[in-house]
């Protein structure tokens, strides 16, 4: 495993052509979340507490503070240096992959590029943008397997279920097997920016028997598509994404992402209108139920009905009296 990390710790400054004699300076990371949002920070300490999946099962508790620690500041160092950024859930295990096999202060370097060559539009105000390229998956699919598309179409799933292996680059799925985490940063920094989609797309075609097999609805589906096997063959599969992006390049499927995206924004209309309409009428009838005036006796009926049952008690007394009187 070490021998593989310093292959990495060499090859990945290379790929993202940063000069071996460039260096950042990291004495001030130690207050470097002083810097940016407090709310951006906390959100941080939560997702960095939850990346202990990286690090090797036998680690100490003092292996985690000082793991913990670096990752924050890590983070915390490429945000300030770039305010224009939004970091987002996810990110973390990005960085922690970079910190694993870069150290801190060349890690700061690597993450800082891969961020901005690669990440920058995760990180923008919103998702649209990321919304819209997922549907480089459908349009491909259409392409080399539209039985499986039109299955996906039919349970009206979205290609959302590539999200997170899109956005960290699947070091959230595979952080505990590292040589394989650290073969796909490495092919994906030596790769367009879209690539991870294109491996997404040649990993759901080759699971299509798997899909069919699924039961046919929409919450069946996407768990299947969210949870990756541990058995895929990579190896195979990035060769196969290699050539789908030489077969149809970004440039060449573009009308159709677009209006895949277009579809995905009736739907979601057509969906919040549903859930409009039902809002509408669960009001209605709790306001027809709270109108409708429950069954209640007048009050000059009631003091009716009192003088009617006392005097039939009084009668009945008086006649009980009476008797008991006529038998002494």
């Amino acid at each position: 495993m070490q021998q593989f990390r310093i292959c990495y710790w060499v090859l990945w400054p290379k790929l993202l052509r940063i000069d071996d004699e460039k260096t950042l300076d990291t004495s001030e990371l130690s207050d470097v979340h002083k810097k940016i949002a407090n709310s951006v920070y906390e959100q941080i300490l939560k997702d960095v507490t939850r990346s202990g999946g990286h690090l090797p099962p036998d680690s100490t508790e003092e292996d985690y503070e000082i793991f913990h620690r670096k990752l924050t500041q890590i983070i915390c160092g490429v945000l300030h240096r770039h305010p224009e950024l939004n970091y987002y859930q996810g990110y973390n295990d990005v960085a922690a992959t970079v910190l694993i096999v870069m150290g801190l202060e060349k890690g700061l370097l690597v993450l800082e590029k891969i961020t901005v060559e690669y990440l920058e539009r995760f990180m923008e105000q919103t998702m649209e943008k990321v919304n819209q390229e997922l549907f480089y998956i459908f349009a491909l699919l259409e392409r080399i397997h539209p039985a499986l598309l039109q299955h996906l179409e039919n349970v009206e799933l979205f290609p959302h279920f590539a999200l997170a292996e899109y956005t960290t680059w699947y070091a959230h799925k595979y952080a505990e097997n590292r040589k394989l985490l650290h073969r796909l940063f490495d092919f994906f920094l030596g790769t367009p920016t879209l690539m991870p989609l294109y491996l997404s797309t040649v990993i759901v075609a080759h699971r299509d028997i798997e899909i069919f097999n699924t039961t046919p609805d929409m919450g069946h589906t996407h768990k299947i598509l969210c949870t990756l096997p541990d058995d895929l063959p990579f190896e195979e599969l990035l060769i196969k994404a290699k050539n789908l992006y030489r077969d149809y390049p970004p440039e060449s499927i573009n009308a159709d992402v677009k209006d895949f995206d277009q579809k995905r924004r009736c739907k979601e209309r057509e969906w919040k209108q549903k859930a409009e309409a039902n809002r509408i009428e669960r009001e209605r009838l709790r306001r027809l139920k709270v109108a409708v005036p429950q069954p209640r006796i007048p009050y000059r009926l009631r003091s009716y009905r009192t003088i009617t049952v006392v005097t039939i008690i009084a009668i009945g007394l008086y006649a009980f009296l009476k008797t008991g009187s006529g038998l002494n």
